[in-house]
């Protein structure tokens, strides 16, 4: 049970010092409601960690590590996970400024730019192995959406022209290759790109290609990637999104080839990405893509608080049925996103209660104080078998730390 007086007394506190439910104020910003100092500790400690086991001499960033941070003795290059890696070291280096972190990034960027790229046909491949050969040709636009976000953001850290030009370059091979007619992606393309039947489709590369265009809005300052930025999220909220009666909306998760959303087991809600693009909407209209995505973004939390949120114990919930069954397990990456929707509006002071909940509870459940790092679920969703050994990689959770760091 979550100390409720205690969160009380923080509402009270906020409202004193001038919350108000729309408004910023000094007492609910970013940097006033969150706990700086246990962000700062934990951001470091990923950081740190990855940068001496993850970079090896040819660039490539290892990924998969076990509890007790051991590689597998087979290894290979995983576009999505290289990807994730790279930004890492880039927030390694902009919060510490060592310049170790910028080293291995470049490092990394250029390995993404020299081995996983395709230099027939464009894009990237999925997975290399560890001379470089690619395992398979077929091209993914999930690790698609996580190579552009590296570039992206190399180019913004470093200032490096090349870059920049890679990451526009990279964009125009997923323009051309990977969009679909109606405005949507599909999930994966030959090398060649050639069309082929639509099967199933999901809104999670969507998604993250919408994060990915937001940081090469915020690199480039490009009109036309802004443009197609819009274009992408207005698909999402014209076509994707449902909305409800009561003013709530979400984003089903997996939809047939026409973009209609599955009814069946397949058709469930994903909690955590609810609180994910919730966020992702008001970063968007701060970066001028679109003077409404904040309002919509309002309809999205507002259904993942109804129904992903614990309010007795604190976090994330994992995902509801098409039927309306809330599964209630919780593992580690909601939380992160949970926490970022959260402090996005820390001037109100029921999320800013929701944040401090959902970090007591990560405190207390998830962080791994006998080997390092996050635990995959909570005790209780593990006792069930449904953690993986592995060690998770670190984006979502440096993403989130250094939101609190890097806050005004």
């Amino acid at each position: 049970m979550m100390p409720r007086r205690a969160a009380a007394a923080l509402c009270l506190a906020l409202l004193l010092a001038g919350c108000d439910r729309d408004g910023a104020s000094q007492g609910g910003t970013i940097a006033a409601v969150a706990n700086v100092e246990w962000h700062r500790k934990d951001l470091n400690e990923h950081v740190s960690r990855w940068l001496a086991i993850s970079p090896m001499p040819s660039g490539l960033m290892q990924d998969v590590f076990d509890r007790e941070w051991r590689p597998p003795a087979k290894r290979a290059g995983d576009l999505t996970m290289h990807s994730r890696l790279v930004y890492t070291m880039l927030v390694g280096y902009e919060a510490t400024r060592d310049p170790r972190y910028l080293d291995a990034a470049k490092r990394g960027t250029d390995y993404l730019l020299d081995t996983f790229h395709d230099p027939v046909n464009g894009g990237f491949f999925q997975v290399v192995d560890l001379s470089g050969k690619p395992l398979g040709t077929n091209k993914g636009t999930y690790g698609h959406a996580f190579a552009l976000l590296a570039l992206a953001h190399a180019a913004r850290v470093t200032g490096d022209q090349k870059y920049k030009d890679a990451a526009l370059a990279a964009w125009q091979d997923i323009r051309r290759g990977l969009r679909e007619p109606g405005g949507g992606l599909r999930g994966s393309a030959p090398r060649d790109f050639a069309a082929k039947p639509a099967g199933k489709h999901t809104q999670n590369p969507v998604m993250h290609m919408f994060e990915a265009l937001l940081a090469l809005v915020d690199a480039t300052s490009d009109p036309q990637v802004l443009a197609d930025t819009r274009e992408l999220g207005d698909f999402v909220l014209n076509q994707l999104m449902v909305g409800l009666p009561d003013g709530g909306a979400y984003i089903p998760e997996w939809y047939d080839e026409r973009w209609k959303p599955l009814q069946d087991d397949e058709g469930y809600i994903d909690m955590g990405h609810q609180f994910e693009w919730s966020h992702l909407l008001r970063s968007a209209e701060k970066l001028g893509v679109s003077p409404v995505y904040s309002a919509v973004a309002d309809r999205l939390l507002k259904f993942a608080v109804a129904k992903g949120y614990d309010e007795q114990d604190g976090g994330i919930f994992n995902r509801m049925s098409a039927n309306g069954n809330v599964d209630r397990n919780k593992y580690w990456w909601p939380q992160a996103e949970g926490m970022k929707a959260f402090l996005a509006v820390a001037q109100r002071p029921e999320m800013a209660r929701r944040y401090r909940e959902t970090l007591e509870l990560v405190d207390k459940e998830f962080i791994d104080r006998e080997n390092g790092g996050w635990l995959f679920g909570t005790r209780e969703t593990c006792s069930h078998g449904l953690c993986s050994p592995r060690q998770p990689d670190p984006y979502h959770l440096v993403s989130l730390d250094w939101l609190v760091m890097s806050a005004k």
